[in-house]
């Protein structure tokens, strides 16, 4: 008897000290996963901070280069100036709500230029983003379009843990009516080289009654009509004394020839006479 109970001391000693082994082990486990979890997305970083700190050295040699080291090939320098491969939209692309609309007001674009790692890399240049509207019919229609200059889109870079690169919100020209979008970048780096990249989206459309009022368009200039000419008050009519002589006196009878030029007792210089009626004379 004495032996079973030792024997069941013994157990329940060695069950108590794997309960508390145990029990102090987690949380050093858990401690040394969230350590791992930290060290990989350093590493991450560290190689991105890498990337883009080769992308800004590259694109400082290309600016300070001298244009005539390479006279015999004058685009080679610019082909290599930058480590761009290739283009592709973040997972981030798609519809943004602004408010409490009911749906997307806006467009996010999510821009990632690529090297030969695949990681993003910040690259001058210039954007053409396309939206095209996918009707239930698979049909395409050109929905609206927006053009970043090369300044706007160097403002646009943003680096962080989820996504590295060129994040543009633009907000709709045309009120979208489907949920499907297609949307089309066209890249033009500094160099001259062309990337292109495109991607499906599914957005929120936001109902008739919730969309602002289009903006007034601006009054079109029509021509300018000069202003109007205020005319001078009527000047009162001259005395007889500010009238001077008289050149063409109208005489108040005309039955007196003094008054027509002439004098009493001559002839006047012009009269007019009755009509004389001749007889008719015939031929012999």
């Amino acid at each position: 008897m004495r032996r079973i109970a030792r024997a069941l001391l013994l157990g329940a000693t060695a069950t108590a000290s794997a309960l508390g082994c145990r029990s102090t082990c987690e949380p050093v486990e858990r401690q040394l996963h969230a350590r791992e979890n930290e060290l990989l997305e350093a590493r991450e970083e560290l190689e991105r901070c890498h990337a883009i700190n080769e992308g800004l050295q590259m694109e400082l040699q290309a600016v300070h280069a001298d244009p005539s080291a390479n006279p015999g090939d004058p685009d080679q320098p610019a082909a290599t100036a930058y480590p761009i491969r290739s283009l592709t939209l973040g997972r981030q692309t798609g519809g943004r709500d602004g408010d409490a609309s009911g749906g997307d007001e806006s467009l996010q674009v999510v821009v990632e230029p690529l090297d030969a790692d695949n990681q993003a890399v910040k690259v001058p240049g210039s954007l053409f983003i396309q939206a095209l509207e996918i009707t239930p019919a698979g049909l395409k229609q050109p929905l609206s379009t927006w053009q970043i200059s090369d300044d706007e889109l160097r403002r646009s870079w943003r680096a962080g843990l989820l996504s590295t690169g060129y994040v543009l919100v633009l907000p709709w020209k045309v009120w979208p009516t489907n949920d499907k979008l297609r949307v089309v970048v066209q890249f033009h780096t500094a160099d001259g080289r062309l990337f292109e990249a495109d991607k499906d989206v599914t957005i929120r459309v936001v109902p008739a009654a919730k969309r602002p009022a289009p903006p007034m368009p601006p009054p079109v200039d029509g021509p300018t009509l000069p202003p109007p000419r205020t005319l001078p008050p009527p000047e009162p009519d001259p005395t007889p004394a500010d009238r001077g002589p008289d050149l063409n006196p109208v005489p108040a009878d005309p039955a007196n020839k003094a008054a027509w030029g002439g004098t009493p007792d001559a002839p006047p210089a012009a009269e007019i006479l009755r009509p004389v009626v001749y007889p008719e004379t015939k031929r012999p």
